[in-house]
């Protein structure tokens, strides 16, 4: 039985990650009663994710330098025939704990109420359902925000398939010396994916992500890698501080307003089919759902909400469109024999030209 609460807001957010955060900030921004809702204890933990963020973050929206643990000018690209390529990739590595805490916390400097440890089991055109004990409690909205992953809630209850993904496995390492840039390993065995070492001052995050249907080659596949940084002497002996992993969006859905409510970041699939980087997408595309959807509560008009999906469209729709089209033909190619591995990397990562040579006159938003 669902209870009707006294609680009512102007608009509800699921999620504190980064999307969420951003939306409920903006939205608290124009005046909006907010409340910003994560399943988890403690906003930013664990941490699901490489933190790295393209430089252009800094630009969307304010954090402190306490987040970053060190910055970044290039990505080394690692091919299976033993070449290297060098290419220009100024960004951050994170302290993705931190920036998330600092992003909730500044929703609510801004007037955002925040609840941990709220579970949300179903979403209604009246608002959202929450777990209360033993019972269930309606927490009243007239818009409602969903920032709650690739695997959303919200998007179920609205019908919507399951997203398509990238599995991914991370370990966070000791290594020997510090370096100023981010390396990207491609081999056969990593079907649809890649391996990637970020460093950040004393510890990186080594990690790697393949298709679905190889999640289970996953560990064995890391410590292969791993092993090969320290045949390498990347590592000087392999000292693992930590273990994470999860699923990342690889397909942008195509709807993601229904009546009045939204979908944003990676329930919104705003990562980037190749690269897997969310953040900044999330970013954008948090601030314009909580902006919009302010604007349309203070005007009365739920109308307005469909301004949200033309605006991420515009701003970064063509980018991830143009990107599953890439994941489509590497998927489809990658295990073809007698396939030309190394042209077809060049022809679906983001750092090769020949990535490009199908998307005239368009540039590629880092996602």
């Amino acid at each position: 039985m669902v209870e009707a609460g006294p609680e009512s807001y102007d608009i509800i957010i699921v999620g504190a990650g980064p999307a969420g955060s951003s939306a409920a900030q903006a939205a608290s921004k124009m005046g909006a009663e907010v409340l910003l809702i994560d399943r988890k204890q403690r906003v930013g933990v664990p941490v699901q994710c490489a933190e790295f963020v393209p430089q252009w973050t800094s630009r969307c929206i304010d954090f402190s330098p306490t987040c970053i643990l060190q910055t970044v000018e290039t990505v080394a690209v690692h091919l299976p025939n033993g070449a290297c390529h060098e290419m220009r990739s100024p960004g951050y590595m994170l302290d993705r704990s931190r920036f998330d805490k600092e992003l909730a916390a500044g929703a609510a400097l801004f007037g955002a109420h925040i609840s941990t440890e709220t579970k949300v089991s179903d979403v209604s055109d009246q608002g959202v359902i929450v777990e209360d004990g033993p019972q269930q409690k309606l927490i009243r909205s007239k818009v409602t925000i969903g920032a709650d992953g690739v695997h959303s809630t919200l998007a179920r209850c609205m019908g919507q398939p399951a997203a398509k993904t990238i599995a991914a496995l991370q370990y966070e390492v000791v290594i020997p010396k510090a370096q100023d840039h981010i390396d990207i390993f491609f081999h056969r065995d990593y079907e649809g994916g890649y391996a990637w070492f970020f460093p950040k001052g004393k510890t990186a995050n080594a990690g790697l992500g393949v298709i679905p249907s190889m999640v289970f080659r996953l560990p064995d596949l890391l410590n292969d890698f791993l092993r090969s940084l320290e045949s390498s002497r990347i590592l000087s002996s392999i000292e693992i501080l930590s273990k994470t992993g999860g699923s990342i969006p690889a397909e942008p859905r195509r709807q993601t307003v229904f009546g009045n409510l939204l979908l944003v970041g990676d329930a919104a699939g705003h990562a980037h089919p190749i690269t897997g980087g969310g953040i900044l997408n999330a970013v954008i595309g948090g601030e314009m759902a909580g902006r919009i959807a302010a604007q349309a509560v203070a005007k009365g008009d739920m109308g307005l909400l469909k301004e949200y999906e033309v605006e991420w469209n515009e701003a970064f729709g063509r980018s991830l469109s143009y990107g599953f089209s890439k994941r489509e033909f590497l998927e489809k190619n990658w295990s073809k024999p007698g396939n030309d591995f190394e042209g077809l990397i060049r022809k679906t990562w983001v750092g090769f030209k020949e990535y490009y040579l199908e998307r005239r006159g368009d540039s590629w938003n880092p996602g």
